[in-house]
């Protein structure tokens, strides 16, 4: 515990002094989370009936099952877009000391893709557990218990915990290999090999990174919900009463704006804190920036 204390400690201290982190971190926030925190904000949540019918929809189309492929592998390219612009914030962020070695960035968003894998299996497996579960819910008689979406829920409820607990060592897995190829200028293939034994050397304080640095993102992803929320409650009736937008309304749109791009510096710096943390926890430190601290503690001789 007091390994990981100190490594999360000097970590935020880093990170505070380095507000263009916040802007690196920022693109990696906005690229991931962000977008989930305006669907939430923004998006009014579906109800059953909503749901019932965009299923039957798309079940009964004359393109099913291709219209189900088009949103799947759409879905793929978003996901591989974000997967790149979160390699690229990371590396940015931790060759901050002693800048990237060459080919960093390809070979991070390589590691990502790696430890993505398991998460997009699991995932996969949820979906379709999804579509089997669901018609049945949603078209069975209501009862007293639950609703059809906690029947849902519950059915597929152990996928959904080891999906949660794939996240959550695949995002240890990446940031430890990512930490090697930017700070000790691994390869690939060392960077993939050595990732476990780092992360296992550096044991517990590893597993409580591993822990609190998503659980610390999933709780900003719930304050930055609710805040948005708030201010977009007011424009979403105007929106849809129809009235049109007033002085008042303009002014609460630039609000909430502005609170956006705050939240996406506040989420870039957690994210930030939660990247350079692995570096301390680690302990690695690349040569370049070994030899750089002594030499600037060398003091030069005088004849």
């Amino acid at each position: 515990m007091g390994r990981w204390l100190t490594g999360a400690w000097t970590a935020a201290a880093d990170v505070s002094d380095r507000p263009q982190l916040w802007v690196a971190g920022g693109l990696a926030w906005a690229s991931t989370v962000g977008p989930v925190v305006l669907l939430l904000a923004v998006v009014p949540a579906p109800n059953v009936s909503d749901l019932t019918f965009l299923g039957a929809r798309m079940f009964v189309a004359a393109a099913w099952p291709w219209n189900a492929v088009a949103v799947v592998a759409l879905g793929g390219l978003v996901v591989l877009l974000a997967l790149v612009l979160l390699s690229l914030a990371d590396v940015v962020v931790l060759a901050h000391r002693g800048g990237a070695p060459p080919g960093s960035a390809a070979r991070a968003f390589a590691v990502t893709v790696v430890a993505a894998i398991p998460v997009l299996v699991v995932a996969g497996a949820t979906a379709l557990a999804l579509a089997r579960i669901a018609p049945a819910e949603f078209t069975a008689p209501d009862t007293a218990d639950g609703g059809p979406v906690l029947r849902t829920l519950l059915g597929i409820a152990p996928l959904l915990g080891l999906l949660l607990a794939t996240v959550v060592a695949s995002g240890a897995y990446a940031a430890a290999a990512r930490v090697l190829i930017v700070d000790r200028s691994l390869t690939l293939r060392q960077a993939l090999s050595g990732a476990i034994p780092a992360l296992a050397a550096a044991r517990p304080a590893s597993a409580i990174q591993s822990v609190i640095a998503p659980a610390a993102r999933l709780a900003y992803l719930g304050v930055a919900t609710l805040m948005l929320g708030v201010l977009w409650a007011p424009i979403g009736v105007q929106l849809a009463s129809g009235a049109g937008f007033g002085a008042a309304q303009a002014a609460l749109l630039v609000g909430f704006a502005a609170i956006w791009l705050c939240l996406v510096l506040g989420g870039g710096a957690l994210h930030a804190w939660g990247s350079v943390s692995w570096t301390r926890i680690l302990d690695v430190q690349s040569p370049s920036i070994a030899r750089g601290d002594a030499l600037s503690r060398e003091t030069p001789s005088t004849p």
